[in-house]
């Protein structure tokens, strides 16, 4: 889970003036519910693992419909590494014998076949320094790759996870982002992992309270390259040839009628919407079906963003990624998204639904705040601002499982009756909505105001943190030069850009290097070339270390502030390229 930061407050004056906000309520008008039942029905019954031949069966109806609908589509294809949890069993041996319902996960290590034994221990022994070399770590949580790492760096024998309630969740616990390259590929795990069922875990937890307690876990678990489908439409931008990316995802654990069959039958409907009108976007779009998002961490979001990366990055402006629509019992709008469309993307919810936003709620994915290393977030280093939202469930619920997204949520049975149709309209109309004011408004509705205020609520959590003994004065001088600057930079959009096509033209320019800029920057320790692994992830990850500068001494101090002085001058450099681009902007229109 991701920690929250205290984000200031957006304002209502980073709802930009020129922005188009009429376009919208025509496409919302045009949504037909018959249209995405139809798609479902498609969907119904395909098995969408990836490399299967039903992931192959609906990526191949996706590129029939989009071209159906007068969108340019390719199914292209690539090869990457895919982890299918195959079996898994686990039967306790002292003190007593017992079978327990098990399941395995993705990027777990298969057993011998006569499986591992070896004692249980308790996951509070990793944190303590406690010894678990060859023994089975016991952890009362979903199956997590940071968990996994620690285990497996002490010497576990392997990994048991518990269920918060009695049903068994498939998973993945690579922290890899997409195919590994061979700076990665010796992060991936090697250890067995399992899951058990809530009363299984808890008549464990009660045994070690006890006593000793052993266990024989057996796994099969299928790691391969394998050749993936990844299609893709795209409508080309009537005055630009900058985009708006949509995506989601076309496979699935088992039917994954809700995750993600909904959403890739929202995404036709935003295609087909676009597609039909008289006149095309002024921007364009395209739209993103990936594989590979639940067995390889990402991988086909990861390949395009690596394939694409140049054009991405002068020429994608956003990212809205559509995970878990059309949810029965669905009743508010849980949302994550970076702070220069923050205040975009509340008013589309309120302006586009009947359904509330959903605030300050935690999960799996993390809260209602910024983007989490989650949901093929795979263009942070492309520089694109991100978009997240959905209707949910409440999480930690019995109706709303662990993340709110339903206790069927990655289980068997995500079915056919799990969707609710009026639901779904209801997102779409939100997602066409964000997509009518990025692609049709003069200007991005992009106000990175609000990302300077995101830097600078890091800063005041990592300086508070280190306790005086971290000093970032000399990046807020230059962050409260760019915020001078960027004042100055809106009042002429607000002023001017509605009714000058070439000042219009020149913002979008500044907001597209802004992006390119801030966003790697505030999200990413890796280079942007790369992708950041998935572990807790919080914003200016390359100086949290001053937060643990008081409890360091001797060279561990020294090395922290080694890399501490680098990343102070990594965040300048990127404030300071922010602030030249946004002062030749005013240069040539103030």
């Amino acid at each position: 889970m991701n920690t929250r930061s205290a984000h200031p407050p957006i304002e209502a004056n980073f709802l930009l003036e020129p922005v188009d906000r009429s376009t919208e309520r025509t496409l919302r008008d045009r949504i037909d519910p018959a249209e995405m039942a139809r798609h479902l029905d498609a969907f119904e019954g395909l098995e969408r693992t990836s490399g299967s031949a039903d992931e192959w069966a609906a990526s191949e109806y996706v590129v029939e419909t989009l071209e159906e609908y007068g969108v340019d589509a390719t199914l292209h294809e690539y090869e990457g590494l895919v982890s299918v949890p195959e079996s898994a069993t686990v039967t306790a041996t002292t003190p007593t014998r017992r079978r327990l319902d098990a399941t395995t996960v993705s990027f777990g290590a298969s057993t011998p076949a006569h499986g591992t034994h070896a004692p249980v221990v308790p996951a509070d022994r990793l944190d303590s320094s406690g010894d678990v070399e060859g023994q089975f770590v016991f952890a009362t949580e979903l199956p997590s790759a940071a968990t996994v790492a620690r285990a497996e760096r002490a010497g576990a024998a392997g990994v048991v996870f518990r269920s918060p309630n009695e049903h068994l969740y498939q998973g993945i616990v690579t922290p890899v982002w997409g195919t590994p390259s061979t700076d990665t590929a010796d992060d991936v795990p090697n250890l067995p992992v399992v899951e058990v069922t809530r009363s299984d875990g808890d008549w464990l937890a009660e045994r070690l309270e006890s006593g000793p307690v052993e266990v024989t876990v057996e796994t099969e678990v299928t790691t391969e390259l394998a050749t993936l489908p990844c299609p893709v439409g795209t409508i080309p931008g009537s005055a630009s040839d900058r985009y708006f990316l949509v995506g989601n995802h076309v496979d699935s654990w088992f039917e994954g009628m809700t995750d993600n069959a909904t959403a890739m039958a929202a995404t036709l409907e935003i295609a087909r919407v676009f597609a039909e009108r008289d006149e095309p976007p002024k921007r364009g779009l395209a739209f993103g079906f990936w594989s590979a998002h639940s067995t390889g961490r990402y991988a086909g979001s990861a390949w395009y963003a690596d394939d694409n990366w140049l054009d991405l990055r002068e020429n994608g402006v956003a990212y809205l990624h559509l995970d878990l629509p059309g949810l029965t019992g669905a009743d508010s709008v849980w949302y994550q998204g970076m702070a220069e469309l923050e205040a975009e993307h509340r008013d589309a919810i309120r302006e586009a639904t009947d359904l509330p936003a959903r605030d300050a709620d935690e999960s799996f994915l993390g809260g209602t705040d910024r983007p989490a290393r989650n949901s093929d977030q795979s263009f942070w280093g492309a520089g694109l601002s991100s978009l997240l939202s959905g209707a949910r469930l409440a999480p930690g619920t019995e109706e709303g499982g662990p993340i709110g997204g339903g206790w069927w949520w990655h289980t068997p049975e995500d079915t056919r009756d799990k969707v609710d149709l009026d639901v779904l309209v209801e997102e779409t109309k939100l997602y066409l909505t964000l997509a009518a004011r990025v692609c049709e408004s003069p200007v991005l509705p992009h106000d990175f105001r609000a990302t300077v205020g995101d830097v600078e609520a890091a800063l005041d959590e990592i300086e508070s943190a280190a306790a005086g003994e971290f000093s970032l004065g000399d990046v807020r001088s230059d962050l409260a030069e760019l915020a001078s600057a960027l004042d100055r930079a809106y009042e002429v959009v607000d002023e001017r850009a509605g009714d000058d096509p070439a000042l219009a033209a020149a913002t979008a320019d500044l907001q597209v290097e802004l992006g390119n800029v801030l966003n790697p920057a505030l999200y990413m320790e890796s280079p942007e070339y790369e992708h950041e692994p998935r572990q807790p992830h919080r914003q200016l990850p390359y100086l949290r270390l001053a937060e643990d500068l008081p409890e360091l001494t001797g060279r561990r101090r020294r090395f922290a502030e080694t890399k501490l002085r680098r990343g102070r001058t990594k965040l300048a450099h990127r404030i300071r390229r922010a602030t030249g681009a946004t002062e030749r902007f005013l240069d040539s229109h103030e």
